[in-house]
């Protein structure tokens, strides 16, 4: 089974094809890998008139396995076993330095740093500030190490399809294991004032400080802790265990320790909970007092669900998405609580609808291809098959409009190129080797706040017209560099001109508040009008497609600011019989 994990995905369909394994279009590498070892163990011949004693049985199979083995080996070369221990210890290593577990993802850090010191790719120039006081202790290195592992297990069996429910009890049977050890630290939280009591806000007094405190206990036991809990919570919902799934989210809300960012999630699903499934059924097939008692006790989960609004809403850490879907839950509970309308209950931060940008119908030939799979293809213009985008490109080019299908590049590119100093502005605990396209903590919640004076400072200078020279300057430095979320490929020069300051720091206002969650969802097209100087974003839409909320909050950004949106719908059509 070892030997047969460092098969690539090719390697392995190859060898079991070899073996007159069949149905292997579509399968993952761990059915591929099953499948082979499970014919690698059965006989091909079995004899009805030899008996075969156990161990028999047993040395056959080895020789099979043997086989196996031997058959890996002349794809992979010799292999050699590394003793356990030896493993544990530079996988330990591995965590200390690069401050990533080895078995996160496939982009090695160390296969990176090696790639640098050889020169095929190279990192932006910045001072590393290595922090030495990350981990408390040994001991807390070997217990933050073996919880992310475990949190790393349940995130494997929580991809499993819901029907799998035997995945599912095993990842709630590994949170049941956890669960005391999270209800002591809870305690142990509350208990504890300074640090862990402190929040972030957006005052911006003391912040930055702060800010470091709670990027730093990431690395802590109990920031793996809160993420086997939260995965538990998944276990939970997809069990219909509505109950323990309620307790379970209840516990994270009371901390504000740890994944700040997820709250708004946690609201969301509590709401739900309290709306639809723990609420009483079947009112109307109720007669006398246990329709009373039934109404009653439904109206008080509905109540239940709208208190849980309030408090989210008054919650600073949960951001612009689950603020929108948190206000229309509010909106529809009133309802149907029959409340009247000085009854609705008021706040600043109610965010009921999205402005909408106005839609262009174009049209196209699609290529039908049964056989093919992911986006569709349609005819262009030199009769070579492009993309729905391609293709809403060519026709707003024929509006008299440039421009580049960029979707998310565009505006990330931007936004690095604008703050690259900041960015790699050194933080404790957050550029702690030369090998590092992004701080560490970029994408986390600390990342505005211990920056926010510095931010704060550079959005001033992007109102105030100096948006360009920056660009330019910061694209000279590090031209080639690997950064995050910069395409070098991108030319923005034009767009600049026509996009104004103002509306830029909107945009880089939101993404360094919210760099996780908004780094995606931005419009496909960037467009310009070098005769009327304005400058366009346009979500491409093909049949059947629908905007996400991610796209729609982008859309209701760009127009709130000032900026032209349109939604682009491609139908399947002669463009000629629409003129």
């Amino acid at each position: 089974e070892e030997a047969l994990q460092l098969l690539t995905l090719p390697e392995l369909k190859a060898l079991a094809k070899a073996r007159g394994i069949k149905q292997l279009t579509n399968k993952p590498k761990e059915a591929i890998c099953a499948a082979i070892l499970k014919g690698a163990k059965q006989r091909t011949v079995i004899s009805f008139f030899r008996k075969t004693s156990d161990s028999g049985s047993e040395d056959s199979t080895k020789q099979r396995l043997d086989v196996l083995v031997r058959e890996v080996t002349k794809l992979t070369g010799p292999l050699v076993r590394l003793s356990p221990l030896t493993a544990e210890l530079f996988e330990r290593l591995h965590l200390v330095f690069f401050r990533t577990p080895t078995f996160r993802g496939d982009d090695n850090p160390m296969k990176v740093a090696v790639l640098a010191t050889i020169g095929q790719i190279r990192f932006p120039k910045y001072n590393v500030t290595r922090s030495h006081d990350l981990f408390a202790s040994r001991d807390d290195v070997i217990q933050y190490r073996a919880l992310l592992e475990v949190g790393s297990q349940m995130g494997e069996l929580g991809s499993a399809l819901v029907k799998e429910t035997e995945k599912h009890k095993q990842g709630w049977e590994m949170f049941l294991e956890y669960r005391d050890k999270w209800e002591r630290h809870i305690e142990s939280l509350c208990e504890k004032a300074g640090a862990y009591s402190r929040s972030l806000t957006y005052s911006g007094n003391g912040d930055e400080v702060v800010a470091i405190e709670y990027w730093k206990r990431r690395f802590t036991p109990g920031s793996a802790l809160a993420q086997i809990v939260e995965r538990g919570a998944k276990f939970a919902a997809n069990l219909k265990q509505f109950e323990d799934e309620e307790c379970v989210l209840q516990s994270l809300l009371a901390q504000t320790a740890y994944r700040l960012g997820k709250r708004g999630d946690w609201y969301e699903r509590l709401i739900l909970l309290h709306s639809a499934h723990l609420r009483p059924k079947r009112i109307k097939s109720s007669k006398g007092d246990d329709k009373q008692t039934a109404s009653a006790l439904l109206r008080q989960a509905l109540l239940t669900a709208r208190d849980i609004c309030i408090r989210a809403l008054n919650d600073q850490h949960v951001g612009r998405l689950s603020l929108h879907s948190i206000s229309r839950q509010m909106r529809a509970l009133e309802a149907k609580l029959s409340f009247a309308e000085d009854q609705l209950y008021q706040h600043s931060r109610i965010s009921l609808e999205w402005k909408s940008a106005p839609e262009r119908t174009v049209y196209g030939v699609r290529i039908n291809d049964r056989n093919r799979r992911g986006p569709s293809l349609w005819d262009g213009n030199d009769e070579v098959p492009c993309s729905v985008e391609r293709l809403a490109l060519w026709r707003y080019q024929s509006l008299g409009y440039a421009g580049l299908h960029s979707e998310n590049s565009m505006v990330t590119s931007l936004f690095s190129l604008l703050f690259w100093d900041v960015i790699f502005h050194p933080l404790p605990g957050t550029l702690d080797t030369e090998y590092q396209s992004r701080p560490l903590d970029m994408g986390n919640e600390s990342f505005y706040f211990s920056r926010q004076t510095l931010i704060d400072q550079r959005l001033k200078e992007i109102v105030d017209g100096e948006f360009a020279d920056i660009i330019l300057a910061n694209y000279d430095f590090g031209y080639g560099a690997e950064c995050v979320g910069v395409s070098w490929d991108i030319t923005c020069d034009q767009l600049l001109i026509y996009i104004g300051g103002h509306a830029l720091a909107a945009i880089c206002q939101v993404l360094a508040r919210e760099y996780r969650s908004k780094s995606s969802g931005f419009p496909d097209l960037c467009l310009w009008n070098s005769v009327t100087e304005k400058v366009m974003f346009v979500e491409v839409k093909g049949p059947k497609d629908k905007l996400s909320d991610s796209q729609r909050d982008w859309i209701d950004i760009l127009l709130t600011n000032g900026l032209s949106v349109e939604v682009c719908l491609v139908r399947e059509g002669d463009a000629r019989d629409h003129e």
